[in-house]
């Protein structure tokens, strides 16, 4: 249901304090939102919801920061909603790096002389040499060459292929493999079930 214009004016009052520094509106502003700045991170693929509480504090910041910026103080809950889905889709890309930095860690065997953490990522090449195994000659190739330090441009020059394209398979690639080893994991981690 659409709120009243009376609502509308509320809204456009309190956003218009808040501009004036008042801390109060802006909190009440916040407090009345919070449900649909959490359904927004949520709907926008974060899946935990401690993680968008987490979140809605720097929705929270960021609105704070560019409230100045708002045109008109009526369309604040979508404006709100907006900054909602940028910082949910900038933690899901901060978190996809994440996840591929890891990856990459797990591939450089060679660079580690801890014979205890060399173990480990030994482990790890196992399981990934095994999700491997569903991929084609051509995405082994490339990761396996990855694995031994063979830079991107020198893979694209091999696969007679543009650096973008090869960083766009090994991207998706990677992709794959992610979901094959947690399944992987999972299966290790609950035995037989």
């Amino acid at each position: 249901m659409e709120p009243s214009v009376s609502r509308w004016d509320e809204i456009a009052a309190l956003v218009r304090r808040a501009r004036r520094g008042d801390e109060a509106a802006f909190a009440e502003l916040l407090e009345r939102h919070r449900e649909a700045v959490t359904s927004t991170l949520i709907a926008c693929g974060v899946r935990s919801r401690e993680t968008a509480r987490d979140l809605a504090q720097d929705v929270a910041i960021r609105a704070w920061r560019s409230l100045e910026r708002l045109e008109d103080p009526r369309s604040f809950p979508a404006w709100l909603r907006r900054i909602a889905a940028n910082a949910a889709r900038d933690h899901l890309r901060r978190a996809a790096v994440r996840s591929e930095r890891a990856l990459d860690e797990a591939l450089d065997l060679a660079s580690d002389d801890d014979p205890h953490e060399r173990s480990e990522r030994r482990s790890e090449l196992r399981l990934m040499l095994a999700a491997l195994e569903a991929e084609d000659e051509a995405s082994r190739r490339l990761v396996l060459a990855r694995a031994d330090g063979v830079g991107i441009a020198e893979l694209a020059a091999r696969e007679g292929l543009s650096v973008g394209a090869v960083k766009m398979r090994l991207l998706r690639i990677r992709q794959r493999l992610r979901g094959r080893l947690e399944a992987m994991r999972d299966r290790g981690r609950g035995g037989a079930s």
